[in-house]
């Protein structure tokens, strides 16, 4: 995220500057970062699972922002 100009030392900021170019994906990061956070043993494989999927749909949006756009074939 840092590669791509989000800070990433204040969570709040971060997601702040998120919603601006991705409004829907920050409503994955916010419940990944409070599974993230959780301590003492509240932390299960099934919410371990979860956060990464919120966390996966962030991620392949910012690759997919930075990925050449293709041109179409003409036919």
């Amino acid at each position: 995220m840092h590669a791509r100009g989000y800070p990433v030392a204040e969570f709040e900021h971060q997601a702040d500057l998120i919603s601006v170019d991705h409004p829907t994906i920050v409503q994955n990061y916010r419940p990944a970062h409070d599974i993230a956070i959780r301590r003492g043993g509240q932390i299960n494989t099934e919410n371990l699972r979860k956060a990464m999927v919120h966390y996966r749909s962030l991620f392949d949006e910012l690759l997919e922002d930075s990925l050449p756009k293709r041109k179409e074939a003409r036919g």
